[in-house]
């Protein structure tokens, strides 16, 4: 064996790197520390001082620790010189320098002080844990950045599909084709004016003749409005091709998006419904004008057709948009209704009542006021566009789904939108969210979660509301209520159930809204049998029981308590309410501000419910108020 250590033996430069800075600072060069100078000092033969010296570098002890090492060698080899036998017989017996070195160092280290053992495991601790860490947050990072959302449905068809209808039966190319023979100006000035001071006042004239302009307009939309159905379709190419042609982008956008492009459902325009909100006050309006003019059989057409238009917003699989619409609509029909026979009570026959009271109580057919499946719908489309799909109902949560999520929300959660490639955001940025992206990922639950939670919920308060409002089980309500809160508390639930608390919808006041159209529907018909009565007996009944059975089957409820709706005579003129808000009978007496009058809460009372809270009087629904009729 070669033994390199005979040529290079150690000069100034290892005497200065093995020399303890103590010493050094004290201008003591004696290289104490240097254990190649003390095998190099000891005369052993070869090979003995290159496998001393092996050792003891393989070691890697601390440079005290190494020369203890070599000293012990050059004493055990000393001895066995001494004892007669040979270097390389020596050399042979000691086995391999790799295995001694390792077992030198596992005895030394044991051997160190208690507060050195603490600390290196402490170190070997933290760096398994970073390390851990830092695999995981690789592995992690990889499963967030690879998933991919899959569009396994085109929800704007199967939308589409459900209200499909011949096209001879579709109102709403009629009311587009009416809205833009009124055109953008004439149909905005029809919106925006009330007409407050009637006739012969200047906006009463400049209405009247803006309707007489566009008597085609008028009867394009009552022929609509004798439609079986509203046949609007979602990012239909027809209504596209349309506005382009027209340029009437202020019913409906020349951009709007297909049906076939597959975009978002939640971004789907519901214009037809929003068009038809203008075409509905259109129809009061020109009613009010026919009332003023003694045109009884257009007065009647324009009452009947905005109940059918009502009607109409509630097509299959209708958004809840549409719905809120539809009762808006029903809403200003009844007004339009109650306020012709308060203020022109002549106008129309019996027989021209009594086709008006079955229009009327024909609304909706016993249906329910609000269905949910369209919200449904949207929300699984949203869900599949956000998680993977693993093809059993469960996904995790994908890059594109962190930034639809800021898309949805529309405020907050910023660094959400820097995930998206297309993202203008800087690269500082963009990089910050991309190394916190799969971390937030953890926060938020998976589309099984999300989706058994909202389907809960809203099958729960389904079933809470059934049957009349003084039925409904509030203590559900209550219970559905808490667990939505419970569920949006604290941010690692707020994001577990991220998209739940974006997009469901507020249920109690869906169904609120819905028990408000059929009391103003049971008030109109109770308006029209007053009227009939008050037509052959010359005087408004006592009560409403004189309208049983001839002109009313049954006493109209009061959907706040059960009770029959209350009415009085009030200087010679007859008053029907609700019990209102407040839930207390303030005897027909009006709130000072006409919307707190409307009735939020119907069925039993909540435990929790304060009625002191909430203001006085109750809810007049004829003759309707002044401000809620405009």
């Amino acid at each position: 064996m070669v033994d390199l250590y005979e040529f290079h033996p150690p000069g100034w430069f290892a005497r200065m790197r093995y020399t303890p800075l103590s010493e050094m600072l004290r201008g003591q060069w004696s290289a104490r520390l240097d254990p190649r100078a003390e095998i190099a000092a000891a005369g052993l033969p070869a090979p003995l001082p290159s496998l001393i010296y092996t050792v003891v570098r393989r070691s890697r002890l601390s440079r005290r620790e190494k020369c203890d090492v070599s000293r012990e060698l050059l004493t055990h080899f000393t001895d066995g010189l001494a004892a007669g036998r040979s270097a390389e017989d020596l050399a042979r017996d000691f086995g391999s320098p790799k295995q001694a070195a390792q077992l030198i160092r596992r005895a030394k280290l044991r051997n160190r002080p208690l507060v050195w053992q603490a600390w290196h495991w402490s170190l070997r601790t933290t760096l398994v844990a970073l390390a851990a860490l830092v695999v995981g947050y690789i592995v992690l990072s990889a499963r967030f950045y690879f998933g991919r959302p899959v569009l396994a449905h085109n929800y704007w068809h199967e939308i589409n599909d459900a209200r499909r209808v011949p096209e001879a039966d579709r109102a709403w190319p009629l009311y587009r084709e009416a809205l833009y023979k009124l055109g953008k100006e004439d149909a905005n000035w029809l919106d925006s004016h009330e007409l407050a001071d009637g006739p012969g006042s200047e906006d009463w004239n400049t209405a009247a003749a803006i309707i007489a302009w566009h008597r085609d307009a008028m009867e394009l939309i009552r022929e609509g409005a004798k439609k079986c159905e509203f046949g609007y379709y979602l990012g239909d190419k027809a209504d596209r091709e349309f506005a382009q042609r027209t340029d009437v982008q202020w019913v409906m956008s020349k951009n709007m998006r297909l049906a076939d492009e597959n975009e978002d459902l939640i971004s789907a325009l519901v214009e037809g419904a929003q068009a038809s909100r203008g075409v509905a006050r259109k129809l009061a309006i020109d009613a009010r004008i026919a009332a003023a003019e003694n045109d009884s059989p257009r007065v009647l057409a324009d009452l009947v057709a905005m109940f059918s238009l009502a009607e109409q917003q509630f097509a299959p699989d209708a958004t809840l948009v549409e719905q809120l619409i539809g009762m808006a609509i029903f809403s200003v029909a009844a007004d339009s209704s109650s306020r012709v026979l308060a203020d022109t009570p002549a106008v129309l026959t019996d027989d021209q009542l009594i086709a008006l009271a079955h229009r009327v109580a024909a609304f909706r057919n016993g249906q329910p006021m609000v269905d949910f499946s369209c919200e449904r719908l949207l929300f699984d489309d949203v869900l599949q566009r956000v998680y993977t799909d693993d093809g059993h109902g469960g996904g995790r949560i994908t890059p594109e789904g962190l930034a639809k999520f800021r898309a949805y929300a529309n405020e907050g959660w910023h660094f959400m939108t820097a995930l998206d490639p297309r993202s203008p955001d800087d690269l500082s940025t963009k990089i910050s969210a991309r190394l916190i992206g799969p971390g937030v990922a953890l926060l938020i639950g998976t589309r099984e979660e999300n989706h058994e939670l909202y389907n809960s919920l809203m099958d729960e308060m389904i079933v809470a509301h059934k049957g009349p409002p003084w039925q409904w089980n509030r203590k559900v309500i209550e219970a559905n209520e808490d667990r939505l809160k419970d569920a949006m508390a604290g941010i690692r639930n707020r994001g577990r159930y991220l998209f739940v608390g974006l997009l469901l919808p507020a249920l109690s006041a869906a169904f609120d809204a819905g028990e408000r159209t059929v009391q103003q529907r049971e008030a109109a018909e109770a308006v029209i049998a007053l009227e009939l009565w008050r037509r052959r007996h010359g005087a408004w009944p006592a009560s409403l029981d004189e309208l049983l059975p001839a002109y009313l089957p049954a006493l109209p409820a009061d959907r706040v308590d059960g009770q029959p709706l209350r009415y009085v005579v009030r200087d010679g003129q007859p008053v029907l309410y609700s019990i209102g808000r407040n839930r207390r009978d303030d005897g027909g007496q009006p709130s000072s501000n006409a919307n707190d009058a409307q009735p939020i809460r119907f069925g039993p009372p909540a435990p929790r419910w304060d009625a002191s809270s909430e203001p006085d009087g109750d809810w007049i629904l004829w003759p309707v108020p002044k401000e809620a009729a405009d």
